[in-house]
């Protein structure tokens, strides 16, 4: 057998996590040396249903099979020495030895930033999810996050203009759509940016492996954004993950009246980073702002302008043009003549005679 089907068949056909992968790679070294191990040995290596799914799997020609299925359903399986493997995932101590992708290769990006929160938020958090992810994603950056309900889903739709610009990562098979919920976003994904998951086809949805999946989140990033949370949130495990794998941690904070958001709230307490705009993120990558074009042009375009002031006073939330003009610092002429050139341009939308809030469809 190839190279690849020894490490197909130890990733995909053992049941075996990945942080006893690594316990056997200490031993055995490579797939193949386990492969042609005595059942002897094995036995008292594996444990019972390891060691049935070992001898019931240790055939070529089904192993064979089984991999030549997974190429007819369009689906990758990347080994960790490949180079379409995603470089920052090896840097993490558990990362896994096989991971399985559909959808279009992942271009890794200068900068990623995982964008997480609630399933079940408010229509705030949904609108900030997309909005922070196609700021982003306009500026070269990829957007990763979990293809959940809620936050999950609003940020690889706010990113998915861009060909290639979000992958999602999944807690249970590459082939199985969880949530059904989210099927239309999952065809989309497929068809237009990049799916992953370390567990093999037909592998159920389990609870348990959704907080094991969030390591690989934050192992694929750079930073971690957590939009709305509770207190009690898998979001946060996403957060814990990537303290441990040395990323930066940042926190959309919400109203204080709003048990969604004590989960942000909590965080920011411990150090994250308070965000409100996407210059809070990229302010913590110097590198990536000093050598994006895209970067370098916006700032160049909008900083010296009366636009750009009043742009980064309206958010979300409904502001009024005296409320816009007095944290701005401009005139009322210079304030309105600003509002007037966005609402044109569609950067924001007028709800009400005076009352303004950002656009994030823009573009």
């Amino acid at each position: 057998m190839t190279d690849k089907l020894y490490w197909y068949w130890f990733c995909s056909m053992l049941g075996i996590n990945s942080r006893r992968q690594h316990q056997l790679m200490e031993i055995f070294l490579h797939p193949r040396e386990l492969f042609a191990a005595s059942p002897n040995i094995i036995e008292e290596t594996l444990s019972k249903k390891a060691y049935q799914r070992f001898m019931e799997t240790r055939s070529p020609d089904q192993i064979r099979r089984s991999y030549e299925a997974l190429e007819k359903a369009q689906i990758r399986f990347l080994v960790s020495g490949e180079a379409a493997y995603p470089a920052k995932l090896k840097e993490i101590y558990d990362y896994p030895y096989g991971m399985f992708q559909k959808g279009q290769a992942w271009q890794m990006k200068p900068l990623v930033i995982a964008i997480v929160g609630s399933r079940h938020p408010s229509s705030y958090g949904l609108e900030i999810a997309r909005l922070f992810a196609k700021e982003l994603s306009d500026l070269g950056v990829g957007i990763v996050s979990g293809l959940a309900k809620g936050i999950d889903g609003a940020a690889h739709r706010g990113a998915g203009y861009h060909r290639g610009a979000t992958a999602g990562v999944l807690g249970c098979g590459i082939d199985q759509i969880y949530p059904w919920d989210n099927h239309q976003l999952f065809y989309e994904m497929y068809e237009t940016q990049t799916v992953f998951s370390e567990y093999p086809p037909g592998t159920r949805p389990d609870p348990w492996r959704f907080p094991e999946r969030n390591r690989i989140i934050s192992g694929l990033s750079d930073g971690i954004l957590v939009v709305e949370a509770e207190q009690k949130s898998g979001s946060l495990i996403t957060a814990d993950c990537g303290l441990e794998q040395n990323k930066e941690v940042f926190a959309v904070p919400g109203p204080v009246t709003s048990g969604n958001h004590a989960g942000c709230h909590g965080l920011i307490k411990q150090g994250a980073k308070l965000v409100e705009t996407t210059e809070d993120i990229l302010s913590e990558f110097p590198n990536f702002t000093k050598s994006s074009k895209s970067i370098r042009r916006f700032q160049k375009k909008s900083l010296a302008h009366p636009e750009k002031k009043v742009y980064d006073v309206v958010d979300l939330y409904p502001r009024h043009l005296n409320e816009i003009m007095n944290a701005a610092g401009l005139s009322l002429g210079e304030t309105a003549a600003a509002l007037f050139s966005l609402e044109s341009d569609g950067y924001i939308k007028q709800i009400h005679h005076n009352i303004y809030i950002k656009n994030i469809y823009k573009g």
